[in-house]
């Protein structure tokens, strides 16, 4: 879904639902991050790639699109046990995210 849909989908009685969405994206995914950088501070790969797989999920909803294909990467990264070039696709999270927050935050405060 994107969030033009998903304000499609808002009523009267809740017309906050992309704002709420948006905010709740982004206190997760930041909490998701910080789970990815313990986890890769513990060598804990099987954490790290259902993190990835998990922010990846929430982006698609948003239709985040480059921040999804990061996760994506990001978790195929740890599936393989790449863990030398994991540190790296955290930041590109980490940038797509950072990124996508002005566009996002617009978006939620024209519902």
């Amino acid at each position: 879904m994107t969030l033009d849909q998903l304000r499609a989908l808002q009523s009267s009685r809740t017309p906050s639902l992309v704002a709420d969405l948006v905010r709740e994206f982004f206190a997760s995914a930041t909490a998701r991050i910080g789970r990815m950088q313990a986890a890769l501070a513990a060598a804990d790969l099987k954490t790290l790639e259902f993190e990835a797989h998990g922010l990846a999920g929430s982006c698609g909803v948003l239709g985040v699109i480059r921040m999804r294909i990061c996760c994506l990467e990001l978790e195929q990264l740890a599936s393989r046990g790449a863990q030398e070039q994991v540190p790296a696709a955290i930041d590109e999270v980490i940038l797509r995210l950072e990124e996508a927050r002005p566009i996002l935050t617009e978006a939620a405060r024209r519902t």
